[in-house]
């Protein structure tokens, strides 16, 4: 399409202005779209996930995530973080993703704070907030095993880590949320 449009753009008589800024506005548009979905599928898997591990593609995400959404987020991942299997990288990357969109969307926070350790046999990303809180009817619904209230994002998130033995777990303050995704690190390389 990009090209076809950039064929049509440099085809044009200069006389007719009218269609000429249409198709010039056609092409922009194309090349928005173009690079909205090179970014949208770079983020969907990171080749920096898989070549370098979670605790370097986080600070990699958050910077760009800041740069999107003006929200600043600091990370600490503890020194002894190791790798883990791609299907647990990658679910707690999503689970980072989907909580990072929350903030975004519905917190009202401009910082974020990420953390990533291992407890107990666990590794344990933790998202936490300095916004307005989640309503309880969320928190109450996301302990439950009825979802009717609960986003799409928080029950693929809960599902996803449940499929590798782990847990979700929220909590929420008037100021501010902390989403808390543990799995176990016996899944590791």
């Amino acid at each position: 399409m990009k090209i076809s449009l950039d064929s049509l753009a440099s085809g044009l008589e200069t006389g007719d202005t009218k269609t000429h800024e249409k198709v010039i506005q056609c092409v922009r548009l194309a090349e928005e779209c173009v690079k909205e979905v090179r970014t949208l599928s770079y983020l969907l898997y990171p080749p920096m996930l898989e070549e370098m591990g979670l605790k370097s593609a986080i600070p990699w995400y958050l910077e760009g995530f800041t740069a999107r959404s003006g929200i600043h987020v600091t990370f600490d991942g503890s020194s002894d973080f190791g790798r883990l299997s791609r299907d647990t990288e990658l679910a707690l990357f999503r689970v980072l993703q989907e909580s990072l969109t929350n903030v975004h969307r519905h917190s009202g926070s401009q910082t974020a704070h990420v953390e990533l350790s291992t407890r107990q046999g666990m590794a344990v990303l933790e998202i936490r907030d300095n916004g307005k809180g989640m309503p309880s009817a969320v928190l109450k619904e996301s302990d439950e095993s009825s979802y009717r209230v609960i986003g799409v994002g928080l029950r693929g998130m809960r599902e996803r880590l449940g499929q590798l033995g782990g847990k979700l777990e929220i909590s929420s303050t008037e100021n501010g949320a902390t989403v808390t995704a543990e799995v176990p690190v016996t899944d590791s390389l």
